[in-house]
């Protein structure tokens, strides 16, 4: 420290604190939100504590000082996440007909109330939804006589609401011989999943909405700001119910009898406990093919990967895709799974 000057030890406790934070940040996904639920929106921003104690790696190997090694070990330490933060796989492709693919979306109400000033939103997600072809579509926060999809004769949904009728849906080129709506408990979110029969073989895929923050630009959150206590209930019970949720949704995955392929808007991060318990029966279709950072989601232009396809771990991806569209506040992910 002696041979810092003063603006660089500044800096240097900055980065001291920046990896105090990122290496607590690593237990969270062991702790149960009901524990300790407001701790657990650390998880959320463990992309930026990565790509902070990064930049300190690089200022510090600028200035040739000894101080990158701080940075350097809590990033080894916790090398396991970072393939949640960006990931690098295998591209290689297997050839076989026995093979599905697979295209998850929050369409956002097809832009209901004009978030996106375009009054083409509805027919750019139509057309885009059609040309991708894939065997299998689940949406999140769709409503009703919207889209037409004259390549998915069978579709499953499950809307609900008083003026706008709005849920998930699954459309499927494949006959859905079996149903069901998963009740999440008494909020605006739910599940719904079906039996799809390919040739000899029946795959039960489920549509997932877990509970939002509700947190979705610079406006809301400086409200919750003037009241930090607000803040503190407002974030402790979202990640409290989104336990619940998980809990509920458990007990239907660990009761299927088939293979399973998971399609949610997980409304939070692969840094999370949630995330974590969902890992450990099933296995991320972006860690196993996804390249990048394969960001879902933008959070005041913080990227945040929150939507997951996730399937069993005696299924293969064979491909993975995240879409660069700006149709919702969502972006699509697409898969291809192996049968």
């Amino acid at each position: 420290m002696k041979n810092l000057s003063i603006s660089e030890k500044i800096i240097f406790f900055v980065n001291t604190l920046v990896a105090f934070i990122f290496l607590f940040s690593l237990i969270i996904p062991f702790i149960p939100p009901r524990i300790f639920s407001f701790l657990s929106v650390i998880g959320l921003f463990t992309p930026i504590l990565i790509t902070l104690n990064f930049i300190f790696i690089f200022f510090w190997i600028y200035k040739l000082k000894k101080q990158f090694f701080l940075s350097f070990f809590v990033l080894l330490i916790g090398h396991s996440t970072l393939q949640n933060f960006i990931n690098f796989s295998n591209n290689s492709i297997y050839a076989t007909d026995d093979k599905i693919s697979i295209l998850s979306y929050n369409v956002r109400l097809f832009n209901l109330y004009n978030w996106i000033d375009n009054s083409e939103i509805e027919n750019k997600i139509n057309k885009f939804l059609v040309e991708k072809n894939a065997d299998i579509i689940c949406l999140q926060e769709y409503r009703n006589n919207v889209l037409i999809m004259p390549n998915h004769p069978y579709k499953y949904e499950y809307l609900r609401g008083d003026n706008i009728n709005y849920g998930q849906v699954i459309y499927s080129k494949f006959p859905i011989i079996n149903s069901e709506i998963i009740d999440l408990g008494s909020t605006s979110n739910s599940a719904i999943c079906v039996d799809i029969q390919i040739k000899n073989k029946i795959i039960r895929i489920f549509n997932v909405h877990l509970e939002s923050f509700s947190l979705t630009n610079a406006k809301d959150l400086t409200m919750f700001q003037k009241s930090s206590n607000k803040l503190y209930k407002s974030v402790s019970k979202t990640f409290s119910i989104q336990q619940d949720q998980l809990e509920i949704l458990e007990k239907n995955i660990s009761k299927t009898p088939h293979d399973i392929i998971l399609s949610t808007d997980l409304n939070n991060t692969a840094f999370s406990y949630i995330y974590r318990e969902l890992n450990k029966k099933l296995k991320d279709s972006f860690i196993e093919k996804g390249n990048g950072f394969g960001a879902t989601f933008f959070y005041n232009f913080i990227p945040l990967r929150i939507d997951f396809i996730m399937i069993s771990k005696s299924l293969r991806v064979n491909k993975f895709k995240t879409y660069e569209i700006n149709y919702s506040d969502h972006k699509p992910i697409y898969t291809e799974i192996i049968i």
